[in-house]
């Protein structure tokens, strides 16, 4: 049996198929741009992942037995903000791990509302790095 792994990374997509053995039959690695529309942004379309993944896969599976792939793997990127209208549809740019357009946001949830009772709630710290303060920016 072979098994394939994906990594949906920043810049690429990785795709590793191997046997159940651990033994590696192929590596394909299929990039995608990242936007920087403003200083301290960064964004991508989503559907750049999709469609990366799935030229990945064919190109990650030309000339096997796809009968013999008995699992798939998937991982994705660090916190991202991918915002979607009622018909599950994304909206805009996805707001990467990487954005740093959320301080002034990140600032007043740690200050007016405070890090104690944010993380009383919710389990979770309000970094800059994190996707959840992102949604201020989208009410704007």
């Amino acid at each position: 049996m072979n098994y394939i792994g994906i990594d949906l990374g920043t810049s690429a997509v990785k795709l590793l198929l191997m046997e159940g053995s651990g033994k590696i039959l192929k590596i394909v690695s299929r990039e995608y741009p990242i936007c920087f529309p403003k200083p301290g942004w960064s964004e991508q379309n989503p559907y750049d992942w999709f469609t990366q993944s799935m030229d990945g896969l064919k190109e990650l599976l030309d000339g096997t037995d796809r009968s013999l792939v008995a699992g798939i793997s998937f991982g994705g990127q660090m916190h991202g903000l991918v915002a979607l209208d009622d018909k599950d549809e994304v909206i805009r740019p996805a707001i990467l791990w990487n954005d740093g357009r959320m301080t002034k946001e990140c600032d007043y949830l740690n200050q007016v509302i405070g890090k104690e009772r944010l993380s009383a709630y919710t389990q979770y710290f309000i970094y800059r790095i994190y996707c959840a303060e992102s949604t201020l920016d989208e009410k704007q």
